[in-house]
């Protein structure tokens, strides 16, 4: 048995009782993809220390359950103390079920199969650009099993992959033919190979247990030019333990009667969750390698930007977000899609780092740097990216994006299909990733496309996910205020937009705190809060009831913002009688008043025009004056 092998082994019975200690996790994939993770960290993974380097390579466990495999690796390199193993899974611990972002090593917060896949294209798109414009490279490796490949959202990252013909991203297929209810067989017989021709993959295959292979298949792939490569490892889920090649090893705990059993036959003797001192050295001296020929190649590249100051300027300020830009007031009445367009261009004169991704629908969310090119494979600088109608897609890569960092990132397609966008927002608010999601075609009104197109449970689930902020801003100086909590806050913004034209009122200092009074110094009988292109409604219902009460409208383009105003603040707006009118529903506002002042919708819109929808839900001026005369004449009386 060579020194790889053995050291190899090591680490695979250290997770082993790792997961036995914890009393969960997946043994499985820990003995199937083992020796390809050795291979890659020891051999070919080039980081510093503290994982922070633009120009480091990355690495994205997208089969996160594998995790603990993985842990035992970065504990081996030093990454974090190896007795953080013995907290694994547990309150507290450094190490989570599966891999986040916080953990020493971890480049990107996976589990939901098929999303890291897309983080890991998304950092070979950051990376090809960032190659072409400040000749900064690096490899993204990305490790999958037969899971994430069968989720649609892998699929759908990976045509991207073959679309764009990212050299750089290289896939470790995990192939071990079983999930968790038994043999691939069962519900997936494509094949592969062809699938990843098909997609423009350069497509090499080889003994997921033979270290000496893996390592001269990995080399080979870093040397192709023309597109992305995926190795497939042929592995055994449950290698050299009584349930080889059983579904039953997938998150099997094994005993330590069993892990003493598979010590013998592999001749581990290290002590239990903790690795021989031998092996420590050695991994390490390997560690020392790695630094140095990372310090070798960062020295190279600092060279280099000494050599070109003017482009050592420009990679600084690009690389440190290190942008400004003034605000330009548009008024006029316009669509809020309109009008995003105008201030993204405007912003995106001064922001050098914007990229805009598009599902197919930049025409209609007008989502797009007018000035700038679409990015391809041959035109690297082009800041338009299309996605084609891969909204999964477009939310996994937006992630990996920003996961890179040296980029903002913006992404766009209609408020219904944010559901398409859920899992990737979710994920992005637990990472705190500064991405804008833009919605266009916010209101039951805004296309005579029918129900399946009409958004109205969309706002309250964006709304009720945590760390997302969510804005419907009706002017222009609401916009760019979206457009400044995205680049000053670690938080992912969801910019919801109308395709109807809204007449021109004007904001004022308050906007910053996400709900505001738009008249500020008038006396008032009561609030009406609303967003978006319901705002000159609730102005209307305003007016129809001077005279008799003396109204305020409430802008609320942010819940979130709102919420984290003073008490005092929101008690002088919520001390008084509240009313709602949004077109959508509006749990979020049950906080702040009864259900019977919230004028809403219940049920998914119809087709039809604007002004017969309005009519059909009460969303006229007439109606909604009338309510709420009789709801503070009976609260006067009482």
């Amino acid at each position: 048995m060579n020194i790889d092998q053995k050291i190899s082994n090591e680490l695979k019975i250290l997770a082993l009782e790792e997961i036995n200690n914890a009393g969960s996790g997946h043994s499985g994939s820990v003995l199937s993809a083992g020796d390809i993770l050795y291979t890659l960290y020891t051999k070919h993974l080039l980081s510093d220390e503290k994982g922070n380097a633009i120009d480091r390579d990355r690495f994205v466990l997208s089969n996160g359950h594998a995790c603990a495999g993985l842990y035992a690796i970065l504990a081996g390199l030093n990454y974090f103390n190896i007795t953080e193993l013995k907290k694994f899974r547990q309150f507290n611990g450094l190490l989570t079920g599966h891999p986040e972002i916080e953990i020493p090593g971890i480049d990107a917060s996976t589990g939901p199969l098929g999303q890291g896949v897309g983080n890991a294209v998304g950092m070979a798109i950051a990376e090809s650009i960032l190659d072409a414009r400040f000749n900064l490279t690096h490899y993204t490796y990305c490790m999958v099993g037969d899971g994430c490949l069968e989720e649609g959202v892998g699929l759908e990252v990976l045509s991207v992959a073959g679309l764009y013909k990212l050299n750089k991203f290289i896939l470790l297929y995990d192939k071990n033919d079983v999930t968790l209810d038994g043999k691939l067989e069962k519900s997936n017989t494509d094949d592969m190979v062809m699938k990843f021709k098909s997609m423009n993959f350069n497509v090499l295959e080889c003994d997921g247990h033979n270290i000496d292979e893996i390592n001269n298949l990995i080399t080979q792939a870093k040397q192709e030019k023309d597109r992305p490569t995926v190795i497939i490892f042929h592995t055994i889920i449950g290698k050299d333990t009584r349930l080889a090649g059983s579904n039953l090893s997938h998150g099997k705990v094994f005993s330590i009667e069993e892990i003493a059993e598979l010590r013998n036959k592999l001749n581990v003797t290290s002590p239990i969750l903790d690795l021989s001192e031998d092996t420590k050295q050695r991994l390490n001296k390997i560690k020392q390698e790695i630094s140095k020929k990372y310090q070798k190649k960062s020295d190279r590249y600092s060279n280099f930007l000494d050599k070109n100051k003017e482009l050592h300027k420009k990679y600084i300020n690009f690389i440190n977000n290190d942008f400004s830009y003034k605000e330009k007031e548009f008024i006029e009445n316009s669509s809020t899609r309109q009008m995003n367009n105008k201030v993204l261009n405007e912003i995106a004169k001064e922001v050098e780092n914007i990229l805009v991704l598009s599902a197919d629908l930049s025409s209609s969310t007008k989502v797009k740097i007018e000035q700038d090119s679409e990015y391809s494979a041959t035109n690297r600088l082009g800041k338009n990216i299309a996605v084609g109608i891969r909204e999964h897609a477009m939310g996994a890569i937006a992630n990996g994006i920003a996961l890179h960092k040296g980029f903002n990132v913006i992404c766009s397609t209609f408020l219904t299909f944010s559901n398409y966008l859920l899992p990737a927002i979710r994920m992005a608010s637990i990472m705190h990733l500064p991405i804008m999601f833009t919605f266009s075609h916010s209101s039951i009104y805004d296309t005579p496309d029918g129900i399946t197109h009409l958004p109205v449970e969309q706002l309250d689930q964006l709304r009720l996910t945590p760390n997302l902020l969510v804005c419907r801003p009706f002017n222009s100086a609401e916009i760019y205020q979206s457009y400044n909590w995205l680049f000053t806050r670690n938080q992912p913004v969801c910019l919801c937009l109308s395709r109807g034209d809204i007449e021109y009122c004007p904001s004022n200092y308050e906007v910053i705190k996400g709900g505001y009074r738009l008249f500020i110094d008038n006396s008032t009988d009561g609030y009406i809060l609303s967003s978006g292109s319901e705002i000159p409604l609730a102005i209307e219902v305003m007016d129809k009831l001077e005279g008799k009460y003396n109204l305020n409208v409430v802008s609320m383009l942010s819940i979130e913002i709102f919420e984290e105003q003073t008490t005092r603040y929101k008690n002088s707006i919520l001390s008084k009688p509240i009313f709602v009118i949004e077109s959508s529903t509006a749990v979020k506002y049950l906080k702040y008043t009864n259900e019977d002042r919230i004028f809403a919708i219940k049920e998914f819109g119809s087709t039809g025009d604007e002004a017969n929808l309005k009519k059909k839900y009460g969303f006229t001026s007439n109606t909604i004056a009338k309510k709420i005369l009789k709801i503070l004449d009976n609260i006067k009386h009482k």
